[in-house]
Order: structure tokens, then C-alpha cells, then sequence
């Protein structure tokens, strides 16, 4: 019996972590996905260019989604894709003036949720926590 109730108290747990606001974001102009496309671009290295597989390996999503959320974000005038010149296959991808403002004018309020559980974690169980979920992200759908 105590292995069910070892699940009894995880299942607890996550319902309660569900519902602890973690993902309440602020109402935004730009959807969650498009965000987080823009804040991996502006948070790469900054002597880096970053190239659309890039951003779909950090965000561990398909190239052809990438493709798609960034041509939206281009129509919008967020980003702008340079093709490089010496690989004609290669998409370099970098914010517009507009897409920097942007990223700048929501990243404290998007990250103020993310940056109250790490600090009332520390950074210790904060890495823990996150080594946990990337554990579990690499194990995909679950059921």
C-alpha cells in the first residue's frame, strides 16, 4: 500500500503546483509560443547569430513549427530572417528594433511568477527542480 500512497501524495503534489498561478501570465499581445520564440532569440549569446534549428532545439519543438511561429512573428515585424551566405539553407534569425522593445517591455512582468518560486526556492532547488523537469520533458507524453 505505501506505493500508492507515495502516488497519492506525487498526484497531490502536482495538482497543487498546477494550481499555484506558476503559469498565470499577464494578458499579452503576442501568445505564449511567440513569446517564448523571441525571449530564446534575445536571450542567446549576444556575439551569436542564432539560426532557426537552434531555437527549435532549445525549445525542443519541430523546425517546421519554428518556421511557422517566426514567419508570423516576421509579418508582425518582430524579427527579421537573414539567409547565410555561405550555407543558402541556413536561416539566421534576429529581433527587429520593434521586436527588442517588445521582449524589454514584457520579459519583468512575464518572468515575475518564475523569478518568486526560484528565489523562494534558492538556487540549490531551483536546479534540482529543474534537472526534475527536464528529466521528465525528455520522457514525453505520459498515458
Amino acid at each position: 500500500m505505501k506505493e500508492y500512497q507515495k502516488y497519492q501524495k506525487l498526484d497531490r503534489a502536482l495538482q497543487v503546483f498546477r494550481k499555484s498561478g506558476i503559469y498565470k501570465r499577464s494578458a499579452t499581445e503576442l501568445s505564449d509560443a511567440d513569446i517564448m520564440v523571441m525571449f530564446c532569440v534575445a536571450f542567446c549569446d549576444l556575439f551569436q547569430k542564432i539560426k532557426l534549428t537552434d531555437v527549435a532545439t532549445t525549445l525542443r519543438v519541430t523546425l517546421p513549427a519554428i518556421t511557422h511561429k517566426v514567419n508570423e512573428l516576421e509579418d508582425k515585424e518582430y524579427l527579421i530572417k537573414e539567409t547565410s551566405t555561405q550555407e543558402l539553407r541556413v536561416t539566421f534569425i534576429k529581433l527587429t528594433p520593434k521586436g527588442k522593445e517588445y521582449v524589454e517591455s514584457v520579459k519583468e512582468e512575464y518572468y515575475r511568477p518564475i523569478k518568486i518560486l526560484s528565489r523562494g526556492l534558492g538556487e540549490e532547488d531551483t536546479q534540482t527542480l529543474m534537472r526534475i523537469l527536464d528529466k521528465i520533458s525528455q520522457m514525453g507524453k505520459i498515458g
